[in-house]
C-alpha cells in the first residue's frame, strides 16, 4: 500500500514539475526598461561592404582575456611547516624513505594538502616508484583548485612518471595537459 501512495506522490509532483515556468516581464516593460543605444558615428564604407549587426547598432566587441595567472603561497600550520623542513633535510641527505614518512604525517595532519600530495608524489618519483608517483600526483590535482602552477607542475610530475615507465603516450598527453596551463 506504501508503494502505491509513493509512486501517486511521485507522479504528481513530476506533473507539477513539468507545468512550472519561470516568472517573465512583460515586453513592454522590458523595452521600456532598457536605455535606448547612441547612434552609431556614420562611416564610409564601400560599396557591397557587408556590415554585422553589432557595427550598425554600436556595439563594441573585444577578445576575451583571462585574469592574470599569480602562483598561490601554499598555506601551512606550524606543525607541517617544521614537518615539511625536517622532511627537505631527510630528503638533501638521501633519506628518502625518512622524508617520504615526514610528508607522510604531514598529510595526516593536513589531508586536503595539494602542495603535500605533490610532495610525496616527486619524493616516490624520485625514489623509483613511478606509477605510485603519478597516482600522487592525479590526487593533488584533484586538490589543487585554482592552483594553475601547482596542477601544471603536477601533469610535468605525471609526465616524467609514466616516460619512467614506459607509457609514451601517457607522457605525451600529460606534457600536452602540461602546455595548456602556461
Amino acid at each position: 500500500m506504501n508503494w502505491k501512495i509513493f509512486s501517486v506522490a511521485v507522479f504528481s509532483a513530476s506533473l507539477l514539475a513539468g507545468c512550472y515556468t519561470a516568472p517573465q516581464r512583460p515586453a513592454a516593460e522590458s523595452r521600456t526598461a532598457r536605455s535606448p543605444l547612441p547612434d552609431a558615428p556614420a562611416t564610409e564604407q564601400a560599396p557591397g561592404a557587408v556590415v554585422s549587426p553589432a557595427e550598425e547598432k554600436g556595439i563594441q566587441i573585444s577578445a576575451y582575456e583571462p585574469a592574470s595567472r599569480t602562483p598561490l603561497i601554499p598555506m601551512h600550520s606550524k606543525a607541517v611547516s617544521s614537518l615539511l623542513k625536517r622532511a627537505d633535510q631527510q630528503a638533501q641527505s638521501s633519506d628518502l624513505d625518512g622524508a617520504v614518512g615526514t610528508v607522510e604525517r604531514a598529510l595526516r595532519i593536513e589531508p586536503r594538502n595539494a602542495h603535500l600530495w605533490h610532495r610525496l608524489a616527486k619524493l616516490r618519483l624520485d625514489q623509483g616508484r613511478a606509477t605510485l608517483a603519478s597516482d600522487l600526483a592525479v590526487k593533488s590535482l584533484a586538490l589543487a583548485g585554482g592552483d594553475v602552477e601547482l596542477k601544471r607542475e603536477n601533469w610535468q610530475l605525471i609526465a616524467k612518471a609514466k616516460r619512467s615507465s614506459g607509457d609514451i603516450n601517457g607522457a605525451k598527453v600529460a606534457e600536452r595537459k602540461a602546455r595548456m596551463l602556461n
